[in-house]
């Protein structure tokens, strides 16, 4: 793997929460992707949520501040979204931002943030059987030589975001980028309670993704994963074991102890060698975080590069 193809990102918060820079709750979207900037970090990225900040108006915010970082939404609910709509918005904070967008899709998983704002929320089948078509008709949008604004990248970059093996058929089929949440929804709890993807099934998932693009043509995939947390100064077995004390048991220690999706070390030296096994093992060129542990993922990520 070569290390300098890997890009390390961080999400921007919510506003009202700590950031990754500090513990001041009333750090901006701004303050943060200044940080993610300085810090030598790659890409921020907005999650999309009823309930929370909007996700174009925060990487809007980021783009103002920033010269270099990639804006990637991680990834929009395309049940929030028409299609011609959401291309309006990319192609607007594209040019506003020199080219720097990443749009990220995926099919939604929180039924009730559905019910809050009135709109369906159908089947999961049909949920991920909309993603395919509902990402040809952004790209048509978006390629069409009389829509205005007229992106600066052509084309913009879109991926899919998900973990279930019909998800992954999709992001094989017409993604650019697969990124792998690693989110696996447990057994007999409510819908959007997760459990992480063993080192094991993300073999398989990874693989499934790989067969499918070879028996198509297609160029090999690269992955994106979403690290839940990053933790340079613990044992792992410590950090799992905290995972399950928080679930009351619902999550098991011993079964997410070997996660792609935890990196945790005594040392950034040694989670910058674990990163580096894991983008082997994976093809993994792309790592992102969320706010509370982008500090430790910028030290890993210097760490390297170095």
């Amino acid at each position: 793997m070569d290390r300098t193809t890997l890009s390390f990102g961080v999400n921007l918060g919510r506003m009202g929460t700590p950031g990754p820079a500090g513990e001041d709750p009333a750090a901006t979207p701004m303050e943060v992707a200044r940080w993610a900037e300085d810090a030598g970090l790659d890409v921020v990225t907005a999650a999309d949520h009823v309930g929370s900040t909007s996700p174009f108006v925060m990487l809007a915010a980021a783009a103002a501040v920033t010269t270099r970082v990639r804006l990637r939404t991680y990834v929009l609910n395309i049940g929030f979204w028409n299609p011609g709509l959401l291309a309006r918005d990319v192609a607007t904070l594209d040019v506003l931002s020199g080219g720097r967008v990443e749009v990220g899709l995926g099919a939604g998983h929180k039924p009730l943030e559905h019910a809050a704002v009135g709109l369906p929320y159908p089947p999961f089948a049909e949920r991920v059987g909309a993603l395919a078509p509902f990402a040809a008709e952004l790209r048509r949008h978006l390629a069409d030589p009389e829509f205005r604004p007229v992106p600066v990248q052509r084309p913009v970059p879109v991926f899919v975001g998900t973990t279930s093996y019909r998800g992954l058929e999709v992001a094989a089929d017409v993604a650019d980028l697969v990124a792998l949440g690693g989110g696996l929804q447990l057994p007999g709890a409510p819908p959007g309670t997760f459990t992480v993807a063993s080192a094991a099934e993300t073999d398989t998932r990874v693989a499934a993704v790989r067969e499918r693009r070879a028996a198509r043509g297609l160029p090999p995939p690269t992955f994106d994963a979403l690290l839940q947390q990053v933790v340079v100064d613990r044992q792992l077995a410590d950090v799992a074991g905290d995972w399950e004390s928080a679930t009351e048991g619902a999550i098991r220690a011993s079964d997410i102890v070997d996660s792609p999706f935890l990196l945790v070390a005594p040392s950034v030296q040694e989670a910058a060698e674990e990163l580096l096994r894991r983008s082997e093992r994976w093809g993994i060129t792309s790592w992102c975080t969320h706010a509370p542990s982008g500090p430790a993922l910028a030290e890993v990520a210097a760490a390297v590069r170095a």
